[in-house]
Order: structure tokens, then C-alpha cells, then sequence
């Protein structure tokens, strides 16, 4: 898989849907992750899969297709995953951090608040525990990054690709359950 930046920071003040944002993307595959060869892999192929996303609060679902580029040095094929997307999940990022906010809001019940976004009292749970374990990931990377230098924190703070970089450095996708060790989408 390849991670595709996109456009995260200010989450909630981006006027652009998480489907005008995929559409925005232009992609980046310079670097085969498999081999590590540059300016080798060439469009390949594409899946469908389901994207639930959030508009002006309210959960909307989408046909979406993931493109497949393959490697000429090493043949490994590779999706280009945009950040909004969390690999073996049809939730964006965007919709499950919506979520969370209203959860911490506290400004109904659980049940309510489930109901409202179409999703399990067990899910909203789920990605509570996931966004605790990464958020202290994250935060405790930064922590260290200010331990270092203030310099060091102000650079970080202009970086805006805060899922790409997660991914890079931790192997796994912001709010990506570990436990699924491959996810294959075979078209």
C-alpha cells in the first residue's frame, strides 16, 4: 500500500467533502515500498469499495475506486490509499474523528449517538480505545520532538500530513486496527 497525502489539517474547518478531497488527489508513486526502486511503478488497475464519509454531519456513503499501480523493477502491485481512507475500514478518518467529538461533547447518549451515525455502541468503543492508544503514540513522539528543540516543535507544526506520517513511522494507519496483518482487496 501507498500512503497519499492529502489535505487533514484543520479537519473540521475544510469546507471540502472527504469525496472532493479524493477526487483533488493527484498520485504519487515515486517509490515502490516493496523494492524501494524509484520512478518504476506505472498504473496498474483499480477496485471499488465503500466510503462513509461525513457531510455537514450527517453520514453519507459512496462507490469509490482505489487505483493499483504495479512495480516494473520488482512486480509487487501496490493501492495508493489517500490519508482520508483507513486501510480494511469504509469509515474516513474524518468520519470517525466526527464521531469521537460528538462522543466527548457528551451532548447526548450513546445510543443516541450511535444511532445518529448509523454505527454499533461496540465500533464507537473501538475506535475510542484506538484513538487513545495513537493519540499517546503521537503525543508522546511530539513530546520527545519538544524535549529535543523548541525549533524542532515549530518545524512540526507546519507539517500537515499527519496521517502520512504516522503511517511512516509507526507501519500502520492513524486509527488502522493492528490486528488485521493483511487486508487484500483483490479486484
Amino acid at each position: 500500500m501507498i500512503r497519499q497525502a492529502t489535505i487533514l489539517f484543520k479537519l473540521f474547518l475544510i469546507k471540502l467533502s472527504d469525496m472532493e478531497l479524493l477526487e483533488a488527489m493527484r498520485p504519487d508513486y515515486k517509490r515502490c515500498p516493496a523494492c524501494g526502486a524509484t520512478g518504476c511503478c506505472k498504473p496498474h488497475d483499480e477496485y471499488g469499495r465503500d466510503m462513509i464519509s461525513i457531510e455537514k454531519g450527517i453520514r453519507k456513503e459512496h462507490e469509490i475506486f482505489i487505483q493499483r499501480v504495479i512495480c516494473d523493477s520488482c512486480g509487487a502491485t501496490h493501492a495508493l490509499l489517500p490519508d482520508v481512507l483507513i486501510p480494511c475500514s469504509s469509515y474516513t478518518l474524518r468520519f470517525i474523528l466526527h464521531v469521537l467529538r460528538a462522543y466527548f461533547n457528551r451532548n447526548c447518549t450513546v445510543d443516541s449517538l450511535c444511532g445518529h451515525f448509523g454505527i454499533a455502541i461496540s465500533t464507537l468503543y473501538g475506535w475510542k480505545k484506538l484513538f487513545k492508544e495513537h493519540a499517546n503514540l503521537w503525543l508522546s513522539a511530539l513530546l520527545r520532538i519538544y524535549m529535543v528543540s523548541i525549533e524542532a516543535l515549530n518545524y512540526f507544526e507546519h507539517i500537515h500530513s499527519l496521517p502520512s506520517l504516522f503511517f511512516q513511522r509507526y507501519g500502520f494507519s492513524f486509527l488502522q486496527r493492528r490486528h488485521t496483518t493483511h487486508c487484500n482487496r483483490s479486484p
